[in-house]
Formats: structure tokens, C-alpha cells, sequence
């Protein structure tokens, strides 16, 4: 049974998934972490668009103006965190290994900076991060999402990056 396809031969959708460690062959980890991240985007993109106040577990607002300015940017930010899942999510199936690496190193860079940016904000003790339990896991989602589009920028050859000859999972 070929997992990648979605479907038999006469058509039906399968009813069994492969063993979690089809995830993390060579071939798939990359397809792993895209779906993964896409899903993440999804949902925090839809919760935040939803609930722009639950930024306040992130950011310290102290004025009713700073709350509006703050659900506004929190609205718009999960608007394009949201669209970048349905990016991600559609990337999967890219069989072009060039484009693959460029959609890699951009998320690479982007967490990177992301990620300094944050700790820099919470290094400054300026009282606009919040540094409770929600603003460290903020900093550590973005250190892991760096950590890991960084592996597959620097650490994985070009076969990663295509479809063609991908493992099919035999049942």
C-alpha cells in the first residue's frame, strides 16, 4: 500500500497510516516538518485572528490604546501566519528541490532573526515581552523552529528536497 498516494488502486481512500518512523526517513522528515508547521500556523493563525486578546499572555498592554493597537497587529500577524500554513502546507508537494531550498532558508533566516529579535526584547527588561512561562515558549518555539529549518539548510544534501523516487511505504 503507497502511503504518499492517499489512495488504492481502485480508488479508495486508505484506512491505515504508516508506523510513526516513516515520519523520519531521510525522504520525509522534510515533508514532516513542513506539515507540522503548517498545522501550528493553522491553528495559531486562526486563534489569534479569533482571539487577538490572548496576546496579552505574550506581550504586557497597559492602555486601553495599546490593547487596540495590539489586537489590530495581532490580527494582521495571524492573518499572514495563517496564509503562510496554506504555503507550507501546498510546499509539501513541490517537486522542485531549488524552490524547496529557498522556501527552507527563508523560514531558516526568518526564525533566526525572529528569534534574536525576541531575545533581545526580553533581554532588555524594557516590560514589553512578557517573561512568564508563555513568553519563554514563545523564545523556545522559535529557537526549535530555527534549530530546525537550520538542519535542513546546512546539514542535508539535495536529494532531501525532492519528490521524485520518494519512499513509498509498502503495507
Amino acid at each position: 500500500m503507497n502511503y504518499n498516494a492517499g489512495y488504492n488502486t481502485r480508488g479508495e481512500i486508505h484506512s491505515a497510516s504508516p508506523p510513526l518512523s516513516y515520519h523520519f526517513l531521510p525522504r520525509q522528515r522534510l515533508n514532516t516538518l513542513l506539515f507540522v508547521h503548517s498545522i501550528a500556523s493553522f491553528i495559531i493563525g486562526g486563534i489569534g485572528y479569533l482571539n487577538p486578546s490572548g496576546a496579552m499572555l505574550f506581550f504586557s498592554m497597559e492602555s486601553d490604546r495599546e490593547r487596540g493597537l495590539g489586537r489590530i497587529l495581532v490580527r494582521l500577524w495571524s492573518s499572514l501566519i495563517f496564509a503562510q500554513g496554506i504555503m507550507i502546507f501546498r510546499a509539501r508537494k513541490i517537486n522542485d528541490g531549488e524552490i524547496k531550498r529557498a522556501f527552507i532558508l527563508a523560514y531558516f533566516i526568518c526564525f533566526l532573526f525572529s528569534t534574536l529579535a525576541l531575545m533581545m526584547a526580553h533581554m532588555s527588561n524594557e516590560g514589553i515581552v512578557d517573561g512568564k512561562f508563555f513568553g519563554v515558549m514563545k523564545i523556545i518555539v522559535m529557537m526549535s523552529l530555527t534549530v530546525g529549518y537550520g538542519w535542513f539548510t546546512f546539514r542535508q544534501p539535495p536529494l532531501v528536497y525532492s519528490l521524485s523516487g520518494q519512499h513509498a511505504y509498502r503495507h
